[in-house]
């Protein structure tokens, strides 16, 4: 990995291109099932709920998939993250524990401890197992080990 590599979300943006034409197809069959068995009057305020939704926690994961940038960098001895106007700098000498949620998985989430007891997570990551292992390389370099 690269100084300056931003972490990827490209594999659960892919994921998401496969997945939602389903979920907005049972949304559909789930729409005419309630409009057939239920009063319209009621069955429409539903339904236009369940739909706006559905498009917000689509829409939701898209922004995020697109704006959250977390980048590694080697020379600086960081993590640099920056989401719409939040910007925060994790060193790595104060992160004390790195757990990624499905180890083995196209795309996990990431969680970081910190010195102070903060937990960070950064979610929908594309291998999460090699950013991991690089993020404990890079702590080790910046505590290297007594002989």
């Amino acid at each position: 990995m690269k100084n300056g590599h931003q972490l990827s979300r490209e594999k659960h943006l892919d994921h998401m291109v496969r997945v939602v034409p389903f979920i907005v197809g049972a949304y559909f069959l789930q729409c005419y099932m309630i409009m057939q068995l239920g009063d319209s009057s009621v069955a429409r305020n539903g339904i236009f709920f369940l739909g706006a939704c559905l498009a917000l926690m689509i829409s939701s994961f898209i922004t995020y998939d697109l704006t959250h940038r977390v980048t590694v960098y080697d020379e600086f001895l960081k993590i640099e993250v920056k989401w719409l106007k939040f910007e925060k700098k994790i060193y790595y000498q104060s992160i004390t524990q790195i757990h990624v949620n499905d180890p083995g998985e196209n795309f996990s989430h990431i969680c970081l401890s910190t010195m102070d007891g903060e937990k960070i997570k950064f979610y929908f990551v594309d291998e999460a197992d090699k950013i991991k292992q690089w993020i404990e390389s890079q702590k080790s370099k910046s505590f290297p080990q007594a002989a």
